[in-house]
């Protein structure tokens, strides 16, 4: 039982990760170009 409550905790919080990710990603999407910038200002476009 233990193992399979760490299993799910685990695979919740990986799909909150990719949920998040996603959506910080999509913030600077437009014109045609795929543009995200991460908390440290980094900035990665990709046409």
């Amino acid at each position: 039982m233990s193992a399979k409550r760490a299993t799910l905790v685990t695979v919740a919080a990986l799909f909150t990760f990719i949920l998040v990710a996603a959506g910080i990603g999509s913030v600077g999407a437009g014109n045609n170009e795929f543009m995200s910038k991460d908390g440290y200002g980094v900035h990665s476009s990709m046409r």
